[in-house]
């Protein structure tokens, strides 16, 4: 199994601690998370589906917003997100 860290449960992603591949499967907390596109080391993972307009939760706070839909397993970055840190949304 892939190191991968959740930092808190409010969170909807997690941080790969290695550059992971699409099709590699890693555990978290019990459950299975195949991931959907590569993803470098230290980026965001989603653990579950996100949609268009939800919150993303890093550290039990809301830091982004979705642009569009994420499905989960695949990588939280700046092309499918927008910050929101600092604006006290």
């Amino acid at each position: 199994m892939r190191k991968i860290i959740r930092f808190t449960e409010k969170d909807n992603v997690a941080v790969v601690l290695e550059d992971v591949k699409p099709g590699l499967v890693m555990g978290l907390d019990g459950a299975d998370i195949t991931v959907g596109d590569e993803i470098p080391y230290g980026h965001k993972i989603a653990l579950s589906d996100i949609a268009a307009g939800e919150k993303v939760y890093k550290y039990g706070e809301p830091v982004a917003r979705c642009i569009k839909d994420i499905k989960k397993g695949e990588w939280v970055h700046v092309h499918n997100v927008e910050s929101i840190r600092g604006l006290g949304r």
